[in-house]
């Protein structure tokens, strides 16, 4: 008797045609740990353009469960006049919570973080992070750039724990 492949097999055999045929010069990034979820469609949310030097955090890990601390952190957290990014309509405290992450300044375009998803595991909300530079001692563009990721996530009491994952890009190939 024949069975027709899984769809997991699917998934896994052009995952190899692909791999086969080369493609994106970024490693593969593993699975999700366990209770972690992708960060759903729409979960992003839009910054603010990054202008000004004195206008972008630190390297930073963070989550805002109330209003009072997301206000008071655009307001009181960077120099007054910089920007703030505007939460989505209808977004509600009681709700979600708003996590974000930043590099600090950085000095390769290629460099980014950003939150890949969120989960409740054992004791503790996990935020996964993924953070990619290229390899130590690739030549590369210089440009001042401060990457950084906002995204709403479901509010909980527990306690939050960022887990990184950081992805190191080869070496640019030459012209």
């Amino acid at each position: 008797m024949h069975l027709p492949p899984s769809p997991r097999c699917l998934v896994l055999l052009a995952l190899a045609v692909l791999a086969a045929c080369g493609g994106e010069d970024e490693p593969e990034s593993p699975p999700l740990p366990p209770g972690v979820e992708a960060l759903p469609a729409g979960a992003r949310i839009a910054m603010p353009p990054a202008r000004e030097h004195r206008c972008q955090p630190p390297s930073m890990r963070d989550v805002f469960r109330e209003a009072p601390e997301w206000n008071g952190y655009w307001s009181f957290g960077l120099p007054e006049g910089c920007p703030r990014p505007e939460l989505p309509a209808g977004f509600d405290f009681a709700r979600e919570m708003v996590v974000f992450v930043s590099m600090g300044p950085r000095s390769s375009p290629v460099d980014s973080i950003s939150i890949v998803g969120s989960g409740v595991v054992n004791d503790s909300v996990v935020v996964y992070v993924r953070r990619t530079t290229r390899q130590n001692g690739c030549p590369t563009e210089k440009a001042e750039v401060y990457p950084r990721d906002l995204a709403r996530i479901p509010a909980d009491t527990l306690p939050v724990k960022f887990l990184e994952e950081h992805r190191k890009l080869p070496c640019a190939a030459g012209p």
